[in-house]
């Protein structure tokens, strides 16, 4: 029988002590690895802390710009009678044109002011005069494409507005203070407020004397033809807010006649029979209704919806203005009244009302 030969291996089992020279074998590998294993973890360790220290050493800090500042002068001392502005009033920065714009500038900059425009009427909004000659319109737009219209100085947000406006023979009176006539007036501001319309926008007019009219109405005795209130309200149509349609019905507004006494319920009714309904409606007056009273009181069968009606007393102090103000109140609305020349609002209007 041939014998087993076992060589000598100084790294695995020598001959006949097999088993502790595997044990020996596995002792040894056991320290070399656990060696290279701490090596490996002080080199990852080391190369972290050099990242880390790379990241601390960038720059993180920004200047920020400097924003120049503006003092205005000191306010110029005022009338003893201006307009009061309701906090609802939007204010708009004055036009480049507008005798009150200032030129924002200082050699002393300051990180942390802006730069506030010089108004001379706290109250009222920029570059929106409060004599009736030079117009009332605040110039309001709507560019962010959401829609509104502003009538008088008052600003709404909406799709479809609808200006109910007094065309009765007391229109024809001159405007103490102000120049030309109150049908003077407000056609200017009328067709103002009609241009100022994006061409989102869908827009409708209401003339009113005795009866209530559109531009779709019959003339020249437009007050005769239009509709008495009785029956269904005759349709008023939504206009597309295009500068060639908005030139057109600006044209028919300039040309349009007054005459006839003063009734508030039948134009009302009229404005809320359309299809689809305002969300802005406007209503002016001049003159005492005949039906003042019965429309306050009918107020929820007339705009069942509860949109809030906007009115504007022109020239109208007294009971009536009382009467528009209760209209605005119950639905929501804004009050105002031109009071020789002048636009007034809050608590001046409210004023010169009468309950």
């Amino acid at each position: 029988m041939a014998r087993l030969f076992v060589p000598e291996n100084p790294e695995g089992p020598p001959g006949t002590a097999h088993s502790e020279a595997v044990q020996e074998w596995l002792a040894r590998r056991r320290k070399r690895d656990t060696a290279n294993s701490f090596l490996g973890a002080a080199v990852i360790v080391v190369g972290l802390m050099i990242i880390l220290g790379m990241i601390a050493l960038v720059p993180w800090s920004t200047t920020s710009p400097t924003i120049v500042t503006y003092r205005g002068e000191p306010p110029e001392e005022e009338p003893p009678e201006r307009p009061e502005m309701t906090k609802q009033s939007r204010p708009r920065p004055a036009g480049a044109t507008s005798s009150r714009a200032k030129v924002i500038a200082s050699s002393q900059p300051a990180p942390v002011s802006v730069p506030v425009p010089d108004n001379p009427v706290p109250e009222g909004p920029f570059g929106m005069s409060e004599e009736i000659g030079e117009g009332f319109g605040s110039s309001e737009g709507d560019g962010d494409g959401g829609g509104g219209a502003s009538f008088f100085g008052n600003y709404r947000r909406g799709k479809r507005v609808v200006f109910i406006v007094d065309f009765s023979g007391s229109m024809g009176s001159d405007v103490e203070g102000g120049g030309g006539t109150r049908l003077t007036a407000l056609k200017k501001e009328l067709v103002r407020s009609i241009q100022n319309l994006s061409n989102n926008m869908r827009f409708s007019i209401i003339f009113f004397s005795h009866h209530a009219w559109t531009l779709e109405t019959p003339g020249p005795d437009h007050a005769d033809n239009g509709w008495n209130g009785l029956g269904e309200p005759p349709l008023a149509n939504w206009y597309p807010a295009t500068q060639n349609l908005k030139a057109r019905v600006c044209a028919q507004v300039e040309s349009m006649p007054a005459g006839g006494n003063t009734g508030w319920e039948s134009p009302l009714r009229m404005a809320f029979s359309m299809n689809p309904p305002p969300s802005i409606v406007y209503l002016l007056s001049d003159g005492e209704p005949r039906d003042g009273t019965s429309v306050v009181i009918s107020l929820k069968e007339i705009n069942p919806a509860g949109t809030p009606i906007d009115t504007i007393a022109f020239e109208l102090p007294g009971s009536p203005a009382g009467l528009l103000h209760e209209i605005s109140k119950n639905t929501g609305g804004r009050f105002s009244m031109v009071h020789r020349g002048k636009l007034l609002t809050g608590r001046a209007a409210e004023r010169l009302i009468s309950p």
